[in-house]
């Protein structure tokens, strides 16, 4: 065996520590005021920063907006496939997105209007 092989438990604490540090990295390179200026949601995993996407309501502590869930979601890709295609993002996250997008439907489908690309016939 190698001498690089651990255990899943090992793995998921070592992860833990990660996300743990790379969260108290992302809040010491933002502006004091950023952190007081993030809009709560009634959804845990998603969040409204003023300087990520001007605002859009994103996944928490990451820059992939609710609307791009949403896109996945109508192109016919499961849940697990969209966790598959964007790995940093865990199955409860996704869900919260899309349950926010049916709380929030029409603010969203805004936000999908505004950042389409527009086809050249």
């Amino acid at each position: 065996m190698s001498e690089f092989s651990l255990d899943i438990q090992t793995v998921v604490i070592r992860i833990d520590a990660l996300e743990k540090e790379l969260k108290q990295l992302r809040q010491s390179l933002l502006p004091a005021e950023e952190l007081t200026s993030r809009q709560p949601t009634e959804h845990p995993y998603i969040e409204s920063v003023p300087a990520i996407l001007s605002g859009e309501p994103v996944i928490k502590n990451t820059r992939t907006p609710v609307r791009a869930i949403v896109e996945h979601w109508r192109f016919g890709d499961t849940p697990d496939e969209i966790a598959r295609n964007l790995p940093h993002l865990r199955l409860a996250q996704i869900f919260d997105a899309l349950s926010y997008y049916d709380d929030h439907r029409d603010e969203i489908e805004k936000y999908i209007e505004l950042n389409r690309v527009p086809v050249n016939d």
